[in-house]
This record gives C-alpha cells, structure tokens and sequence, in this order.
C-alpha cells in the first residue's frame, strides 16, 4: 500500500525519511513536496488553501494506478490540514483511501486565522511563531543562511495556512482517522471527542511524549501504529 506524506508548515519531504526508513519493507512511503523546497525547489511557492489541495490531488493521483488502488494519507501540522481537506476531495471522487494519519494537529476549523496573512508580511513575527514552535536550533534561527532560504518558506506557508477557510462538508469522512499529537504540543488540545463528529468511521486519538516536533523522538511508536492499522485496514477489506 502506498502512504503520501504531507509536510509541516517551512517543512519539506525531509522530515519524513525516519518514517520511510522505518516502514519501508511493509509500505510504499512516499513524501511530498510543495512547491518552493526539496525536489519542488524552482517551483514558485504556492500561497494559498485551495491551490495547495489542487496540487497534492494532482501528485497523489499521478502517483496511483487507477482511483480503485487503495492508499493512505499521513500530515504533520499544517500537513495534517491539507490531508484532512484533500480526504474529502478523495472520497467524493470515489477514490480508495482508507486511511488519514494526523500529527501534530487540532481540529480542522482550529486552524482557521485569517490574521496569518498579516503575520506572514512581517519577518520578525513570522520568526516568533516558528521560536514557539520549537523544533528549529537557536544557531539556525540566527544564521543568514536560514533568512535566505527557510524565511521565505515559512513565510509563504504561513500565507496558506491564514487563506483557509473552513466550510462544513454536506457529508462526514467515511475513512478511519488516527490523530497522534505530542503532550507537550502548544498547538494540540484535549477536544477529542469532536473529532467523531467529523468521520463516520473510528477515530483514533493518541498521545506521546514531546512537544510539536515529536516525530523523530517518537519514530518507532508512529510507524508502530501506521503499520498496525494499515494491516488491519487491508485484512479488513480483504
């Protein structure tokens, strides 16, 4: 089975080579890339939602043989987002998606907050959200380095992020979601019994030990868990 993995805001398909490495003799996991960074690199930036979703639709479905192969999602933070949002896109193309894996995440319509496109005008804002955030080195953040090449990524996500809009869908998710967020996360919260609302499916809600950049600390928990549900799902539809 295939997993397409969605970066995090300023992140690129980097931060998931642990997870590749870690599941690669049970799946096929493949990471993408906005445009802006990794192998998408001479690529203008994308700045806003919807075009985002329209560019990921376009890459996953390259990436499968026929609507009838089944495959999973997986995003961190802002990536979580998108493959909520794109889930819905999926399932109303009657695509076979059966699983979503969200990290480092809250609700949906948490993340609606127009005022990003303000922040992501002014670099020193934009530098005291990725501090809160943590995961960056200090000798990173004060590098030029990091100004000429990171700066404007984040910049650019932080634009994205700000232009969503979140619309009640006329139908829930018919898919399984699996939510992991680090306890120590400033951007996760303990409204879990909301998620249920939004997929008819079983929601899954765990929780581990770190901040919002937990991944890597947390390496063989979350393939743990991929690998577990993505085998039950397809003993399941077997």
């Amino acid at each position: 089975m295939k997993l397409f993995c969605i970066h995090c805001a300023g992140g690129s398909s980097k931060v998931f080579q642990s997870l590749s490495q870690q599941l690669k003799d049970q799946l096929e996991v493949i990471p993408i890339d906005l445009p802006g960074r990794g192998k998408r690199f001479s690529r203008e930036y994308i700045y806003y939602f919807e075009d985002a979703c329209k560019d990921l639709v376009t890459i996953i479905k390259k990436g499968l043989n026929n609507n009838q192969e089944e495959f999973a999602l997986f995003g961190h933070s802002m990536g979580s987002l998108l493959s909520f949002e794109i889930a819905h896109l999926f399932q109303n193309e009657k695509f076979a998606l059966n699983h979503v894996f969200l990290t480092g995440t809250k609700l949906p319509y948490q993340f609606e907050n127009n005022s990003l496109i303000d922040v992501s005008k002014n670099d020193d804002e934009v530098m005291d959200r990725i501090k809160k955030l943590g995961g960056t080195p200090p000798d990173l953040l004060e590098h030029p380095y990091f100004f000429k090449l990171y700066l404007p990524t984040f910049k650019a996500d932080f634009h994205l992020i700000g232009s969503y809009k979140y619309q009640k869908k006329e139908g829930k998710l018919n898919i399984p979601i699996t939510v992991i967020n680090g306890k120590d996360d400033p951007l996760s919260n303990s409204e879990f019994d909301r998620w249920s609302q939004l997929t008819k499916q079983k929601v899954e809600i765990l929780m581990v030990d770190g901040g919002h950049f937990f991944l890597n600390e947390q390496i063989e928990f979350v393939s743990k868990s991929i690998r577990l549900k993505l085998i039950k799902d397809l003993i399941i539809n077997q």
